[in-house]
């Protein structure tokens, strides 16, 4: 009887040893399928995007004149800038930028964002608070003649909630923090898990605000750094309250950009 069970064991644990590279060969395949269908899904969804903004008119206003990702620096700073999340898509869709790259999440949802930048001509570093940071940090310390676009509030929110990375990144790097809002006089709010996506209506018109940049001393401590991004929460509360004015026709507003 014990021979009969250990005979067993033998023979079920060899085919097991027989089917694991048959599942690990399907995985790699659903992998492989995978990737495609997220390539798919982005370059649909940037080919519809490109064609509905081309009828967005874009009304673009800036503090400093290389404080932008929409024209080409003339000097050497470069900027971190700062917009929430859901005003992502009229960010890379609006204009063209120059030398950008942006901090997207290692999430599934940065997946389709980071192969739709890329088709732009952002460039994607992949990383977050909660994953890669370190990494992603270090990558644009080795590039120091790329602008970073970055959503604070991303990637789980809460919405339009400063989080301490992108200080920690602006102290880290020597960036200044360019606070930036985007709004458009009308638009679709699409539902999100934790945040709505903001989508300018064709033959709207979007503004892009690219305010004042705040100067971040290097090696902040971490109370610091959480000073430092309370009062960019603050300036971005405020560029949003003076984007809803402009947008609405209070051009008496544009001064206290």
């Amino acid at each position: 009887m014990i021979c009969e069970i250990r005979h067993t064991a033998n023979l079920d644990a060899l085919s097991l040893r027989f089917r694991r590279p048959r599942e690990t060969r399907r995985d790699a395949t659903m992998k492989i399928r995978s990737r495609f269908v997220n390539w798919m899904i982005a370059k649909l969804g940037t080919w519809a995007l490109k064609a509905l903004f081309l009828t967005v008119r874009v009304d673009h206003r800036k503090v400093v004149e290389d404080g932008t990702p929409y024209q080409a620096a003339t000097g050497s700073i470069r900027y971190c800038f700062c917009i929430w999340h859901d005003a992502i898509l009229t960010a890379v869709f609006s204009s063209k930028t120059y030398k950008l790259s942006g901090l997207i999440s290692r999430h599934q949802d940065g997946s389709y964002l980071s192969d739709a930048v890329q088709m732009v001509g952002i460039i994607p570093v992949r990383g977050s608070a909660s994953r890669g940071g370190a990494q992603a940090t270090k990558q644009l310390i080795d590039q120091p003649d790329l602008h970073v676009c970055i959503t604070p509030d991303g990637p789980r929110g809460p919405r339009r909630i400063m989080k301490d990375g992108i200080v920690f990144l602006a102290s880290r790097t020597g960036r200044p923090i360019v606070p930036t809002t985007l709004t458009a006089s009308s638009y679709w709010s699409i539902p999100g898990g934790w945040s709505d996506m903001l989508v300018p209506k064709p033959f709207s018109k979007a503004l892009l605000l690219a305010g004042a940049p705040i100067e971040v001393p290097a090696e902040l401590t971490r109370e610091q750094i959480s000073e430092y991004a309370e009062l960019v929460q603050k300036e971005m509360d405020r560029m949003d309250l003076i984007g809803q004015r402009i947008i609405r026709g209070d051009e008496s507003m544009t001064d206290l950009i």
